[in-house]
């Protein structure tokens, strides 16, 4: 159940990304609203369910966007895994965490995916145009919603879809 809330907060995330933040572009970019939540629930929840929320996240945005199966997904999957090992690390209430993990991991989520598309795509690219270009502008994006959506997706993981079950 907790797998199919994820996958329809997912759906959801897409659907206001692809729709609501069309209009509010900035510097020719929207947010990535599945990789915040990605990185949040991976910070709540540890390395396991922030691979999973990655690979769904990512095959989501593979599914909707997509060039490539697993262009998205790879990147997203390793982005969970990375910052669920920041679980037992950090203090999660801290206003700040949310915003620099929402920076880190939205650098190295593109930088993933603009790897992983340059070697299946195989063009020449300049890292430095793409960072000014797509990365940066996304980055500010993405931690400038972090504080908002966090609080919130912070309080919905201790109800009943999101809470780890009791053995």
């Amino acid at each position: 159940m907790r797998y199919a809330f994820l996958t329809f907060l997912f759906i959801i995330s897409y659907i206001i990304e692809s729709t609501v933040f069309s209009f509010f572009p900035v510097a020719g970019v929207k947010p990535d609203l599945i990789l915040i939540f990605v990185v949040f629930y991976a910070l709540l929840k540890g390395p396991q369910e922030g691979v999973l929320a990655g690979l769904i996240g990512g095959l989501t945005e593979d599914i909707f966007f997509g060039h490539f199966i697993g262009l998205n997904a790879f990147p997203m999957l390793v982005t969970g895994f990375l910052f669920g090992l920041l679980e037992k690390k950090v203090y999660k209430e801290n206003f700040f965490i949310p915003i620099l993990t929402v920076i880190a991991a939205t650098w190295l989520n593109q930088s993933l995916v603009f790897l992983l598309g340059l070697s299946i795509e195989g063009f020449p690219a300049n890292y430095v145009a793409v960072f000014q270009n797509v990365i940066f502008p996304t980055l500010i994006y993405n931690s400038c919603l972090s504080p908002f959506i966090y609080g919130k997706f912070y309080k919905s993981t201790q109800k009943r879809f999101f809470r780890q079950p009791d053995y």
